[in-house]
């Protein structure tokens, strides 16, 4: 019996991790080839600690995980280590950031953890994300300003980042309050009235009690404390890479962060293509050629090369947390949660 209902699910979840890579080649435009020859170029001393970097990123990413869903409903460790491998594989390799709802799936079939619940933890850890990205680049921008190349905007542009990542601090914060005003406009427009509205109504107040709990106590420090040093992996993986791919030394750590901001940054944006293709590049030669003074055909291929190394860990270590998935047994709260 348990080997009947083991085959299944471990084929579901190597289906799955093969359709996105399908995906992949189909419409990422991502060469199997260029990417093993861009890694035949590094060192694997290199590669190792690129490697290391990225392995520290997605731990904190399953920690923080772990800290926003509440007690009752929290997966354990190795769970929520394989499943934000596979999110962050899923959310990478389709395009228009169609993998993130992946999160709320993997949970729900590998923990049974609620929707809404799993909902406002991934909510909350992209604000935090965001917030977090916003500071790292208002730093940069705060820093450079009095370098005779930088460019004059830089002071505004850092006073601007710093007030967008107070915003996305308090939806983390308090998120509730922006779906209960939400909710205030539904009901101003009597979908109440309709069994359809009704339901939505539910779903509203269950995202909101749910994003509540999430940010309640210490949950919401804790993750924000976690945050700032899995940022610090994400910076220092792409700072190492720049300057292995050919980056000057003359670039400082703080000049290729700034760089590598404006990548993970074009990357967030809701409209990527598969694999990111093309919009990240985009940002990492607006950060290197555009301000920073870096020949552009120089961005251009260390941008590549950088992209393709973290294609290549991502679907790496996505692989393999799919074949965790199915192999780990599943496991289940063992009561109802508590949203408080």
């Amino acid at each position: 019996m348990r080997r009947a209902a083991f085959l299944p699910r471990l084929a579901l979840s190597l289906g799955a991790a093969l359709l996105l890579l399908v995906l992949l080649f189909a419409f990422g435009d991502v060469d199997l080839a260029d990417t093993l020859r861009t890694l035949a170029r590094l060192s694997p001393s290199v590669y190792a600690a690129a490697l290391g970097l990225h392995l520290l990123t997605t731990t904190g990413r399953a920690l923080r995980f772990q800290l926003l869903i509440p007690h009752g409903a929290r997966p354990r460790f190795r769970h929520a280590l394989s499943i934000a491998a596979a999110h962050n594989m899923a959310s990478y390799v389709l395009p228009l950031k169609a993998g993130e709802a992946s999160l709320i799936l993997y949970l729900r079939l590998q923990c049974g953890t609620p929707a809404g619940i799993a909902l406002a933890a991934l909510l909350v850890s992209r604000f935090l994300d965001a917030a977090a990205l916003c500071v790292g680049l208002a730093a940069a921008c705060f820093s450079l300003r009095g370098a005779g190349s930088a460019p004059s905007w830089m002071g505004s542009a850092a006073l601007g980042l710093f007030l967008l990542a107070g915003l996305f601090l308090s939806l983390s914060l308090r998120g509730d309050l922006w779906v209960r005003a939400l909710e205030a406009g539904l009901q101003r427009l009597r979908v109440q009235r309709l069994s359809l509205g009704q339901r939505l109504l539910e779903r509203t107040n269950g995202l909101a009690l749910a994003l509540r709990a999430a940010s309640g106590g210490w949950r919401l420090t804790l993750a924000a404390l976690l945050t700032a040093p899995m940022w610090f992996t994400i910076f220092g993986f792409y700072a190492l890479l720049a300057r292995a791919f050919g980056i000057p030394a003359t670039v400082s750590f703080l000049e290729r962060a700034f760089g590598a901001s404006l990548a993970a940054l074009f990357n967030l944006l809701p409209v990527n293509a598969a694999a990111g293709a093309g919009t990240q590049e985009l940002g990492w030669v607006t950060g290197f050629h555009v301000v920073l003074g870096v020949d552009k055909q120089l961005a251009l291929t260390s941008g590549i090369g950088v992209h393709l190394v973290q294609l290549f860990d991502v679907v790496l270590m996505g692989l393999v947390a799919h074949l965790a998935m199915g192999v780990m047994p599943r496991w289940r709260f063992p009561e109802e949660p508590d949203a408080s």
